[in-house]
């Protein structure tokens, strides 16, 4: 079998395997906490920006002109609710995964040795800058987009290498310090790189990106499994 056939049907038993750890209570823990925390969240949004725009008159003869401001500031209203309900889950979701990583490692991996303690702030510093890098970067490429296929490439291929590095520093964090991490990831790249143009479609499926993170991490653990993380000799 090619080189290429076989790691990809490595990442697809991986994803797979992945999919099939849903029934954990872990993971059911990690998607409902995201899913109701999001929905809370636009619900005390959409009742404060609610609230703000009754008390407020547009046309002080009221009549038809202010009915329909008040008819489009809604519509304005429950298209931002929806367009911010999936960014806000996975955003709630996203603190929570390191416990998906380590039900995954419970299950598939017990063999390994019990992860450093990670503190919360390293944790959301990290994910801030990461943010923050890939907001910018995808700012950058927006003029692209008159290119038409330029962009996707791009896109995909950006991404691909920002998420390949989020998820794998999130696992690989558990055990490694920062030298350690980035010598493995520099030498597995290319592999980690194609991984993450998968995460990345997985990202852009609506309904199925609610639960994209919690895939890619638990994907990623058994992808950097097979790439060799956690031997003795990965520093090498």
């Amino acid at each position: 079998m090619a080189p290429q056939q076989d790691l990809t049907r490595q990442m697809i038993n991986d994803f797979m395997k992945s999919l099939a750890q849903f029934s954990d209570p872990r993971f059911r823990r990690v998607v409902l906490i995201g899913v109701g925390g999001a929905i809370l969240t636009i619900l005390a949004l959409w009742g404060a920006i609610g609230f703000g725009l009754n008390s407020v008159t547009f046309f002080t003869d009221g009549g038809w002109l202010e009915t329909v401001a008040d008819w489009l500031l809604g519509v304005g209203l429950a298209v931002l609710v929806l367009l911010l309900f999936p960014s806000m889950t996975v955003l709630i979701s996203s603190l929570l995964l390191d416990q998906v990583a380590e039900a995954v490692e419970d299950k598939h991996y017990p063999h390994l040795p019990h992860p450093r303690p990670q503190p919360f702030f390293e944790a959301l510093i990290n994910g801030l800058k990461f943010a923050l890098t890939a907001l910018l970067l995808n700012i950058l490429i927006l003029p692209l987009l008159i290119t038409g296929p330029v962009y996707i490439v791009a896109f995909y291929a950006m991404n691909g290498y920002l998420l390949s590095r989020e998820y794998f520093e999130l696992v690989a964090a558990r055990r490694y310090d920062v030298q350690t991490m980035t010598a493995f990831r520099k030498r597995r790249q290319m592999k980690l790189w194609i991984a993450g143009v998968g995460l990345t479609f997985l990202m852009t499926v609506p309904f199925v990106n609610l639960v994209a993170p919690i895939i890619a991490t638990a994907f990623m653990v058994h992808y950097c499994i097979r790439l060799g993380a956690f031997q003795p000799d990965v520093a090498a």
